[in-house]
């Protein structure tokens, strides 16, 4: 098991196409869906065709495991041999009808892949790379608490402080309200790449026979994306209702971690996470369990819809 480097450039792409096509608004990410949807581009349209916003999105767009730059994975998804292709459209056929241009996809026409390269291109200097910086920064910041939680507590403690809505029960990782899907390593090894546009639980391909790779969520540091999101103060609404200082904490505690790593991470005395944690957690934003001499906390699934934008505020 390994945890990637960075976030993967097709994960983000097809995760964030997904949030894209949803409807309301999002305190993490109003101001970027406000900039990418004024500029109503056309590869959204075409994108859309094969990236839906609920249900099967087909494997091959997203080949990465978090190990290579967009240029690379782009040259590996139009490599995707014609079984492959046909296979994944078919699915995607089998929840509603496809257009003309995806069934051409399936199979494997040159002049539809083709357009399927511009478009991811098109997207992804729009949309992504703009953000390339800071998607780095807080992907590496992210990789060494998970680096600091496996050398403290193993592969046990890497895995149960992944994602709030994760249990492990060791040898079983279970996700809930996923698609109903065994996968089985076989002696293969699994990476878990960190995505900002992840944002309900984390997520694997269908196909169990593709390298395993299980994408999990990343949340945005608030304000990374401000414009939209921002009241006429300047505030973020999350802000606004919960003061600088806690909505700090909840952001934080959406990775889990000890009180000295909340600590750490808002850059305040521990003290005060514990002040600001326990009002958090009497509103049933965060939860807190001892683990040896420490105390852990973790935002709850309500705590990361709020950070998410999917309550009103």
């Amino acid at each position: 098991m390994t945890v990637a480097d960075g976030v993967d450039p097709l994960w983000e792409t097809l995760l964030s196409l997904h949030l894209l096509q949803e409807r309301g608004a999002s305190v993490l990410f109003g101001g970027w869906l406000r900039r990418v949807r004024s500029a109503r581009p056309d590869s959204v349209r075409l994108l859309a065709q094969l990236a839906r916003p609920w249900g099967y999105s087909p494997d091959f767009l997203t080949p990465g495991r978090g190990n290579a730059e967009f240029e690379v994975l782009a040259d590996r998804l139009l490599s995707t041999p014609r079984q492959q292709l046909r296979a994944d459209i078919e699915t995607l056929a089998g929840g509603s009808p496809i257009s003309a241009w995806a069934g051409a996809v399936g199979r494997g026409e040159v002049s539809a892949l083709r357009r399927l390269e511009a478009a991811l291109a098109a997207y992804h200097r729009l949309a992504l790379a703009p953000h390339r910086d800071a998607f780095r920064a807080q992907a590496e910041a992210d990789r060494a608490r998970r680096a600091h939680a496996l050398l403290a507590g193993g592969v046990d403690r890497l895995l149960a402080s992944l994602h709030p809505r994760v249990s492990w029960q060791p040898p079983v990782l279970l996700i809930p309200v996923y698609a109903q899907q065994d996968v089985y390593l076989r002696g293969r090894g699994i990476v878990l790449v960190p995505s900002f546009f992840c944002r309900i639980q984390p997520i694997t391909l269908l196909d169990a026979d593709r390298p395993p790779v299980l994408v999990y969520p990343l949340a945005p540091r608030l304000g990374l994306f401000r414009d939209a999101s921002v009241g006429r103060d300047g505030a973020l609404p999350v802000v606004a209702l919960l003061g600088s200082t806690r909505a700090a904490v909840l952001e934080a505690a959406a990775g889990g971690g000890s009180t000295r790593d909340l600590a750490r991470r808002v850059g305040v005395a521990d003290p005060v996470v514990s002040r600001h944690s326990a009002v958090l957690r009497a509103a049933g934003l965060v939860e807190t369990r001892r683990r040896g001499g420490s105390v852990w906390h973790r935002a709850t699934g309500l705590g990361i819809a709020l950070l998410n934008g999917e309550l009103p505020v």
